[in-house]
């Protein structure tokens, strides 16, 4: 059975989500209405990762990319995004205005002082730009504060995500 993701953060980048879940089909951009993006997961790695939070303001909105999924990916991918996320139905609105049930993980472990690291940031960012989001969304992601990953081998090889999708 089909089941849609809606991913705001990291997962946004095809070059990330497919490496994982490589069989996911990409339906296109969307926004979920009355959220903010945050990135204050606290993470297993120490770092910060995408979060979203409920918001009272009539103009937020969080883009995101709607993927579909089989049973199978959405348990690969429940694993990999963990305990630390719940999994959450929502409706989300497609660029067509086409309305689109779908899950998204949000944080249940937070910690608004914590850094996303500078290549989590780099999938973020690559994904917005990869699904069109307006400009200003895409420069609010990389204006962000981030820090470097004091693990130089985990950030080359998640650098490298990107450098081998744009060689080939």
């Amino acid at each position: 059975m089909a089941v849609y993701n809606f991913s705001f953060g990291s997962n946004m980048s095809s070059s990330r989500l497919l490496a994982r879940l490589p069989n996911a089909t990409r339906i296109g951009t969307a926004t979920l209405a009355g959220y903010e993006l945050t990135f204050d997961m606290l993470s297993c790695d120490g770092s910060g990762k995408g979060n979203i939070r409920p918001v009272d303001d009539d103009n937020a909105q969080v883009y995101g990319v709607v993927y579909q999924l089989n049973d199978a990916e959405k348990e690969i991918l429940d694993a990999i995004e963990g305990p630390r996320y719940d999994c959450v139905d929502i409706q989300v609105t497609l660029l067509d205005g086409e309305k689109i049930a779908a899950h998204c993980y949000i944080a249940n472990t937070t910690d608004a002082n914590t850094l996303p690291y500078d290549w989590y940031m780099q999938h973020v960012y690559r994904g917005a730009l990869e699904a069109g989001v307006p400009n200003a969304y895409s420069e609010a992601i990389k204006s962000r504060p981030m820090c470097q990953d004091s693990d130089t081998l985990r950030a080359a090889i998640e650098f490298a995500v990107h450098k081998n999708k744009n060689e080939n």
